[in-house]
């Protein structure tokens, strides 16, 4: 009796040490495949992060060449003392024009009487003379 009691406590035993190992070989498996899940996750989430930083590089490069293109329009536009300048020469074209204006009134009146002067030499011509 004492040779089973010996017996079923070490196959007990036995039977504890190598539920732990098999508890300990299963993390150990476990543990290895969790990491390469998750280095692959991390693998996939970089490699999509990298796509994205150079649509964003390319996108950056575009967005560059308009900044230059709109500076380079900016550098053809007048400035401040050219609209200044631009100003005064229609201030004095306006002067000028006033000017103008009176001078081709006078010419009107002038016109207007020399019409009327040339008239009567006509109807004096046709009346023949009387």
């Amino acid at each position: 009796m004492v040779l089973n009691e010996d017996l079923i406590a070490f196959l007990g035993a036995l039977l504890l040490v190598l539920n732990i190992m098999n508890i300990l070989f299963t993390w150990w498996r476990t543990r290895g495949q969790s990491l390469e899940k998750r280095e692959k996750e991390i693998s996939a989430q970089f490699e999509q992060l990298s796509q994205e930083r150079k649509a964003d590089g390319e996108r950056m490069e575009r967005l560059d060449g308009r900044i230059a293109s709109m500076e380079q329009s900016m550098r053809i536009l007048p400035g401040r003392d050219d609209l200044h300048e631009l100003q005064l020469s229609m201030r004095s074209m306006q002067g000028d024009m006033k000017a103008l204006t009176a001078v081709m009134e006078g010419n009107a009146q002038i016109m207007t009487r020399l019409e009327t002067v040339v008239g009567r030499h006509e109807q004096h011509l046709l009346d023949g003379g009387k």
